[in-house]
């Protein structure tokens, strides 16, 4: 079937969903569909992990809420390939260390311990479509080419010659027909795919594994909230960056520009890639929670690193009563300066501090403000 649209694009056919109402067997091992209330974003836990977590377990990707009971639209297919762990649990405790030591005045709950007894392991999904398309294309070829020239000029009593080499590019169109077929496209299946490159950096698909039910064992799993209807036009997106590099290696440019196909697609097969990550979270002065997330397989930690507003205002105060204990004395001393003119000098003295001490009271009651709206932009 042909969208009646655009007649060469193929409407693709998306393998069968389930309804999945309450643990049930699927993709090897038992699964727990849970849903969280606040994002409302559908996840699956292994059997037995709700049972073996201490306390409730709050809602991996947005920590918002505690994960609960709820139906999950799920493939009947397991996901394909799977990019292993690199970074171990044990390797967590330095990179967060890391990462909360750069922050001065700090929420009391924003602690290395704290955050690495709530880290769990996560995986996110991304779709892979294989496809195959038939033709054509048409673009503009970008070939580089050196031209040589002589330049004289006169120097010591004599004209030189001297050769030089320009690098200049030629641009010449080019078209063709295709037949080819492409496995493995990489694909968004979350509508927020990219605020998570941005907070965890890309991923290297290269070292990714046939799938097994051992890897999610223990793991959280995100469900895909965008279906493959969905995604299909980022997918076309990627087949034709794909096509149009292949197509640039095959007519030996250097740049290509003005990329355009006529595309057919058949033989439509969608499955999942599973991305790693770690998940954890603190709270702030008023209680909310803020996620913390870690690239499973560079390291690479994204979430905000809040200040403390309320410890700022606390060593604010200490530092002005500390001014203003030293600018009595400072009065003192003024006041035996009568008596004994000495003490003038260290009155003014004191004085001098007194004014500086309370000058650098405002750092910590402003630095905690500036910083936390840094971070929030």
């Amino acid at each position: 079937m042909t969208d009646e649209h655009n007649p060469m694009v193929e409407t693709p056919v998306d393998t069968p969903t389930d309804i999945m109402e309450e643990s049930a067997a699927a993709w090897g091992l038992s699964l727990r569909p849970l849903g969280c209330p606040a994002c409302g974003q559908a996840h699956l836990a292994p059997e037995g992990m709700l049972e073996n977590t201490t306390g409730s377990l709050v809602c991996p990707n947005c920590a918002q809420a505690v994960l609960q009971p709820q139906p999950v639209r799920l493939r009947s297919d397991a996901p394909e390939k799977v990019i292993p762990f690199r970074v171990r649990q044990e390797d967590l405790r330095p990179i967060l260390a890391k990462f909360v030591d750069g922050v001065w005045l700090k929420c009391d709950d924003f602690q290395t311990e704290t955050l690495l007894e709530r880290a769990r392991p996560y995986h996110l999904p991304m779709w892979l479509v294989d496809c195959s398309l038939k033709g054509t294309w048409k673009a503009e070829m970008g070939y580089n080419y050196q031209v040589k020239s002589s330049q004289e000029a006169y120097a010591g009593g004599g004209w030189h010659t001297t050769e030089q080499v320009e690098s200049r590019l030629r641009w010449e169109p080019r078209l063709g027909q295709i037949s080819l077929h492409y496995d493995n496209t990489i694909t968004p299946a979350m509508s927020d795919h990219e605020q998570w490159t941005n907070r965890v950096g890309r991923f290297a698909p290269d070292s990714a594994q046939k799938y097994d039910p051992e890897h999610l064992k223990g793991v959280l799993l995100r469900v895909p909230d965008l279906d493959t209807d969905e995604a299909w036009p980022l997918a076309q997106e990627a087949v034709k960056r794909r096509l149009s590099t292949d197509c640039m290696r095959a007519s030996r440019a250097g740049q290509l520009q003005r990329f355009a196909a006529d595309l057919s697609y058949s033989l439509l097969n969608w499955s999942q890639l599973l991305l790693p990550v770690y998940a954890t979270w603190y709270t702030d002065d008023e209680g909310k929670r803020h996620p913390i997330h870690i690239n499973g397989q560079s390291g690479s930690v994204g979430g905000l690193r809040l200040a403390s507003q309320r410890k700022g205002w606390k060593w604010a105060g200490i530092t002005a009563g500390i001014g203003a204990g030293v600018f009595l004395l400072a009065l003192i001393f003024f006041a035996m300066a009568m008596v004994f003119p000495a003490f003038g000098v260290i009155g003014s003295v004191l004085a001098v501090l007194a004014v500086l001490v309370l000058i650098a009271a405002i750092v910590p009651a402003v630095w905690p403000w500036q910083w936390n709206r840094s971070q929030r932009r």
